[in-house]
Parts: structure tokens; C-alpha cells; sequence
């Protein structure tokens, strides 16, 4: 179990500030009501009336298990859950009042609702993620929340005010400084047509993304022009919501996660698996988009452009064991054509994000598609080169016809042959061992070489788990740990020119060549 370390700083004699100081893991005593650390510190809940006026200075919160983390962001690691569960807590102010009962009444408020409340735009977000000290931050709320009627009028305004509190709020966004080098947007409403919200120059972006992701250049250039497409058009009729198939490890994800970073526009990714349709209990579109909006940093127009991935698509597919896989479907039609949401980012703060014009794609293996189709072919499971995936194997496969007419292109990702695997290791600009040979350049002074048994060795573990590029980095930085540590040592600073690697590290890290200056 996973929890918040808080400290807590008396604003008044009923309200208290928590500022959020670590992750902390751990278990939570039911019978005595604290939570044990893996150090076997005690901790109480902020909540908890006795502890927050008391002499002890640190308790927990935002208790969860690790099974509620991976759910609730629809990821597969505990470590990135865990980044995102982080980010939730310090991107608010946490406050504690005092109503007299035995627990407190816990509310979160955000930056740019504490800039309402202020009446200051000036705050500065770099508090975010414990940049700022504490003290500065108790700096901020001392100053500016110097009596708690202040604050409890601020909280009776937004409970009774949200659509009125959200609209001005909008306006008053911090508009976003930066912007990548490669980006081309025409600020003069390009030439008469002001329909084009954004120009794109796809000839860039493309090469971008060819030279990172490997042997997917078709299905590239078919992503971007639909993206580029979309926004050329104030139209919603005209908005495109591809869906891309094909086996894991070839470069879905990556592909979109660069596409989102060359335009500089925020990315999420959600495990569509883990929603439930209307009636059913679950995750529903309001999770989707309240992951949207936080790591949009709350800006809600930036949220509204935003690029949404929902990964593993095709287990919604209903093959009449689910009647919710077909709720879940129909749940998704209104966000694919475009809607205004109410999203609920707490009991007392609601936002409005519009669907319409988000950059949203699905994706997911559909490789039983294709097995079902070598079968009848006569073909083995993994020969897929020449096969297609129609509209009629998607419906077949469990979808209902509304979701597979409004995913639009398909494409249809390749399988990643030895060659493809060898040019991402050698030529790729996202190569592991590219970049781990830079950074030993960079950082010890050391030039690393890697002989062609030790490429060949990696294709052959690989091919052979059929994981595609994901693992090429497991393998890689696996097999340097052992030169890491060795060059790490402050005996060794400046003593080695070149380390020389082969097929044998795989096996035994500890096994290289270094040589002297």
C-alpha cells in the first residue's frame, strides 16, 4: 500500500495546510487506524481531529493499494502509477477544517483556483512537484490566506459557483511560453482561410518520426496526414479518429507519444480495458479526461487539443460472455463524435472539456483477428505480412457497427522483422545503444564498442520472445550494469578510454573489455 507523506502547517485555529513531502510504502493498521511505513514509522491520517492538534507534525493520506494505482492511470508499472498518483497530490494545495466532529473535513484546491481566490496571477506554479521549499510555500498562503473566513467563503464560492468560477477561470490560463523548434504554426490565420487551426509541416514531422521509429514509414505518413488533416477544419464532421492495429512492440505507442512531443501538445495514454459502461461499476469518459486535463498542468484549452491514446482497444471487443463490453462501446460513441463534458476533478471542482477537435486515436493488437484469418488461409499464427484487417473482422470480432464507422483510417502496423530490429539498434536516433554510448562519451569520457555477436545475440533473444523493440532496451541497459558501476567509481574517474562489449555480456554483465588511457 501506497500513501502521501503530508506536513502540516496551522493557518488558523480551524484550517490546516498539508504540504505534500514523498510517496511513502507501507501498511495500514486497521485495528489501531496508522499507517506503517517499511521503516516501521507510525503514521496518522491527516484527517484524524487528535492528530492535526496535536505536537506531531507528519501523517498520511491518499491511501492506496498498488492494484487501485495501476487501474486508476490504466498503465502497467507500478513506477510510472506511482509518478502520476505523485503529480496528482502535489499539483494541489491540500487543507484541512475543523468541524468540529473527529475528522476533519479534507479539501484540495489548485493553483489556478487559488488565484481566483487571491485575486493573483502572479503566483508562480513552480511549487509544483517540490521545487519550492515549504516555507515558501507557507510563504504564499500566509500572505495571501491570512484569515480563514477567506478561505471558507472561497469554498462555499466554488461548491455554489463552478460553471461561472470555470468560465473566468479559462480566461485567465497562463498561456504556454514554449514551443518546440520544429513546429510551424501560422499566426496570421494562414493566408484567408481561417478554418486551418494549425499549420503542420508534415515533410518534418514525418522525417521525425521515420528516424526514431523503424520500419513503420507508411503507417507514419498515413497518421500524420490524418492528424494534420484534423487541423485543418473547424468542421467536426470532417474529424478523423484513426485506429491502428498490429502486434505490441512495433511502435504504436511510441510513434504517438513523439508525434505528441514534435507538436508540443500533451499525451495520454489509457487502458480502455478498465472502463465501464453506464449502470456498471467502474471507470467511465470522466477518468479519461480528468488524466487529460492534469497532465495538460489544468490548462483546459491546451487539455481540449491534447492527444488521447486508448491502448488495448480490441479487449472491449463483446464476444457474448460481457454484455458490458457493448456498454463500454456505447459509452465511447459520444466522445469519439465530439462532446461537452462536466469532468468531476473533486466533490467541490468541476471543469467543461470539449472532445470535439482532441487529437484521439485507438489501438490494439487485434492479433486473434488475424490468427482466426491464417486458420482459414491455412497459414501459421505469426504469418501476417499479407493479411488486412476490413471493417467486417472488427464487427465480427465483437464490436458493434456505430464504433467501427467512426474509427477511421485503420492502420495497420507491420511486424518487425531482424533487419527492422538491427537498423532500430544500429541507425535508430532512439537506439539504447546509441545512447548509452553518448552518454558514456558525455559523462565518463569513455568510448563504448559493441561487436556484431553482441547485436546478433540481442536479435536472437528477441525474435525469439516475439516482444518486438520494446525489449530492446531491457536487454541493452541490462547488459551495461555491470560496466556502469564500474565507471561509476570515483577510483576510476578519467582512467578508461574505451570499454569493448560482446555476445558473452548478455549472459554474464560482468564480462568486458576495459582498457586504460
Amino acid at each position: 500500500m501506497y500513501a502521501i507523506l503530508m506536513k502540516k502547517e496551522i493557518l488558523s485555529n480551524d484550517i490546516i495546510l498539508y504540504n505534500p513531502m514523498t510517496v511513502i510504502e507501507g501498511s495500514y493498521d486497521e485495528e489501531n487506524d496508522y499507517f506503517i511505513d517499511k521503516f516501521d514509522n507510525e503514521f496518522y491520517k491527516i484527517d484524524d481531529a487528535s492528530f492535526a492538534f496535536s505536537e506531531l507534525s507528519e501523517g498520511i493520506y491518499f491511501t492506496i493499494t498498488e492494484e487501485e494505482l495501476l487501474s486508476r492511470y490504466g498503465i502497467n508499472t507500478i513506477e510510472e502509477a506511482l509518478n502520476y498518483y505523485q503529480d496528482d497530490v502535489f499539483s494541489n494545495f491540500t487543507f484541512a477544517i475543523n468541524n468540529g466532529k473527529e475528522k476533519l473535513v479534507v479539501h484540495q484546491v489548485s493553483l489556478s483556483e487559488l488565484k481566483e481566490l487571491v485575486n493573483n496571477d502572479n503566483l508562480a506554479s513552480s511549487y509544483y512537484n517540490g521545487m519550492v521549499s515549504i516555507p515558501k510555500r507557507k510563504l504564499y498562503m500566509l500572505t495571501q490566506l491570512n484569515d480563514e473566513k477567506k478561505l471558507r467563503s472561497f469554498i462555499d464560492y466554488s461548491v455554489k459557483s463552478l460553471k461561472e468560477f470555470e468560465r473566468h477561470k479559462t480566461n485567465t490560463e497562463e498561456k504556454d511560453l514554449t514551443k518546440k523548434v520544429n513546429v510551424n504554426i501560422n499566426k496570421k490565420e494562414n493566408g484567408n482561410n481561417k478554418n486551418i487551426r494549425r499549420e503542420i509541416d508534415t515533410e518534418e514531422l514525418e522525417s521525425y518520426l521515420k528516424e526514431r521509429v523503424i520500419g513503420q514509414d507508411e503507417n507514419i505518413e498515413n497518421l500524420v496526414t490524418v492528424i494534420s488533416d484534423n487541423y485543418k477544419t473547424y468542421d467536426p464532421h470532417l474529424i478523423q479518429r484513426p485506429l491502428i492495429t498490429g502486434p505490441s512492440g512495433v511502435g504504436k505507442t511510441e510513434t504517438l507519444k513523439l508525434l505528441a512531443e514534435y507538436l508540443d501538445i500533451p499525451f495520454t495514454k489509457y487502458s480502455t480495458p478498465t472502463l465501464s459502461g453506464a449502470g456498471y461499476v467502474g471507470k467511465d469518459i470522466d477518468d479519461i479526461l480528468k488524466m487529460a486535463y492534469q497532465n495538460s498542468s489544468s490548462n483546459i484549452k491546451k487539455c481540449e487539443e491534447s492527444l488521447i491514446f486508448l491502448d488495448e482497444f480490441d479487449k472491449i471487443a463483446s464476444r457474448g460472455l460481457e454484455v458490458s463490453d457493448v456498454a463500454v462501446q456505447n459509452l465511447l460513441l459520444n466522445f469519439l463524435d465530439g462532446t461537452l463534458y462536466d469532468v468531476n476533478l473533486s466533490p467541490y471542482s468541476t471543469v467543461k472539456i470539449d472532445t470535439t477537435f482532441m487529437n484521439i486515436v485507438c489501438g490494439g493488437a487485434f492479433v486473434d483477428i488475424l490468427k482466426n484469418k491464417n486458420k482459414k488461409l491455412g497459414f501459421s499464427d505469426t504469418d501476417f505480412e499479407s493479411l488486412t484487417i476490413t471493417d467486417k473482422d472488427i464487427i465480427d470480432f465483437g464490436f458493434i457497427p456505430e464504433i467501427v464507422g467512426r474509427l477511421s483510417p485503420k492502420i495497420m502496423y507491420n511486424n518487425l522483422t531482424s533487419e527492422d530490429l538491427r537498423n532500430i539498434l544500429l541507425r535508430g536516433k532512439l537506439s539504447p545503444i546509441l545512447l548509452k554510448q553518448q552518454f558514456y562519451k558525455e559523462i565518463y569520457n569513455v568510448n563504448l564498442k559493441c561487436s556484431d555477436d553482441y547485436i546478433d545475440g540481442i536479435l536472437e533473444v528477441v525474435m525469439a520472445s516475439d516482444t518486438g523493440a520494446r525489449e530492446l532496451k531491457q536487454i541493452v541497459y541490462t547488459s551495461l550494469l555491470g560496466v556502469s558501476h564500474e565507471l561509476q567509481r570515483s577510483s576510476n574517474r578519467g582512467k578508461y578510454r574505451e570499454v569493448i562489449i560482446d555476445k558473452e555480456i548478455l549472459s554474464n554483465n560482468k564480462v568486458y573489455t576495459l582498457k586504460k588511457r
